[in-house]
């Protein structure tokens, strides 16, 4: 051997890997640290697109823990209104680690103070989930009330599940002065009013998203040691910015960023694993085949290649449930159901 890189498997050359085969049969995932069986209760958390993957797994032979599940009684288009089963637990789209952390110290009892209640119109709303009450709260106590079961059912999720699969979506954020929680959108958009001097916007860098991710592991690992992770960035870009760059250039700065923490994330620890998404979706050799016409939502055809990956890298042959992949039209009525406040950035 004359050099390293005669050494080197095929997966390490673009010309034997990229150039010679179609994107739909490039390998992303040749490897994988552990593999999911269906006994395992995984959990899902993070951005609008990790909704996708939470659907997805069950295809799959897997289980969507979901430890939140909707009261008896109520009809399965109500509990769908009220995002029952969207994620593991009620908590909406955790856009951003900071968001995730605070979940997390709220759920446990780390944070001092209550989280912030928005108004509007005689009806209140969690600060930290604007929309998972469909019109709002009646009252403050019910509102509380539904916030202390569903943080009750957070630390049930941490504490027992087997992997946990989060989404980074976004480094932008508003946070509420003095206490500095993070809002999942600004003020205004879903529920209540901006206040320019109690909410402030913040663009978090490296090093603070992940040593939010850090905290976030280590925590739970003291509650939970068995508790594996996979990490994944969104794919989708931001529908607005808050920064002076053009909205294009912004995104790329943020998903930069988020996959950057993701991958120092994972090689850092045995049990993390990163899961190429935003590769799959947004390199551009893709040629740009998996964008609807606004250049930024995700086609079902795009989720299909995704979840076919994460299939034949998770999961074993022989655990494979033998379950046909949802049609492209059922596909595309569940993407038109994805729950994201983001769009109100730009509401018409």
């Amino acid at each position: 051997m004359s050099h390293p890189y005669e050494a080197l498997p095929p997966q390490a050359f673009w010309r034997k890997t990229v150039s010679a085969q179609a994107w739909g049969q490039l390998d992303f995932k040749p490897s994988t640290k552990f593999k999911l069986t269906p006994s395992l209760k995984i959990a899902t958390a993070g951005s609008c697109f990790a909704q996708h993957m939470a659907r997805r797994l069950e295809g799959f032979g897997l289980s969507h823990w979901v430890v939140e599940q909707a009261p008896a009684g109520i009809t399965p288009e109500r509990a769908r209104e009220l995002q029952y089963g969207v994620f593991s637990a009620r908590y909406a789209n955790v856009y951003t680690v900071r968001q995730l952390r605070q979940l997390v110290e709220f759920a446990f009892g780390l944070r001092e103070g209550d989280p912030p209640v928005l108004t509007g119109n005689g009806r209140f709303f969690d600060g930290l989930r604007p929309r998972i009450q469909a019109g709002g709260y009646d009252s403050l106590a019910d509102l509380r009330a539904d916030r202390a079961w569903h943080l009750a059912q957070v630390r049930r999720l941490f504490s027992e599940c087997d992997v946990f699969v989060f989404t980074l979506g976004l480094t932008e954020a508003w946070v509420e002065q003095g206490s500095g929680v993070v809002f999942p959108v600004c003020p205004g958009t879903a529920a209540g009013e901006f206040d320019a001097e109690r909410h402030g916007f913040v663009n978090f860098d490296y090093p603070e998203i992940l040593a939010d991710l850090e905290w976030v592991r280590e925590f739970v690992a003291g509650v939970n040691p068995r508790m594996r992770w996979i990490v994944t960035v969104s794919p989708v870009p931001l529908v607005a910015t808050a920064t002076a760059h053009p909205v294009i250039v912004a995104s790329s700065y943020s998903k930069a960023v988020l996959r950057a923490v993701a991958g120092r994330f994972a090689d850092a620890h045995d049990h993390v694993e990163y899961f190429p998404s935003f590769e799959i979706i947004s390199s551009a050799q893709s040629f740009g085949q998996y964008l609807e016409g606004d250049l930024r939502e995700v086609s079902p055809r795009g989720v299909d290649h995704v979840m076919r990956q994460f299939s034949a890298a998770f999961v074993e042959a022989g655990e494979r449930a033998a379950v046909a992949a949802p049609s492209l039209a059922a596909q595309a009525a569940a993407a038109a159901q994805v729950e994201c406040e983001e769009l109100l950035n730009d509401r018409p």
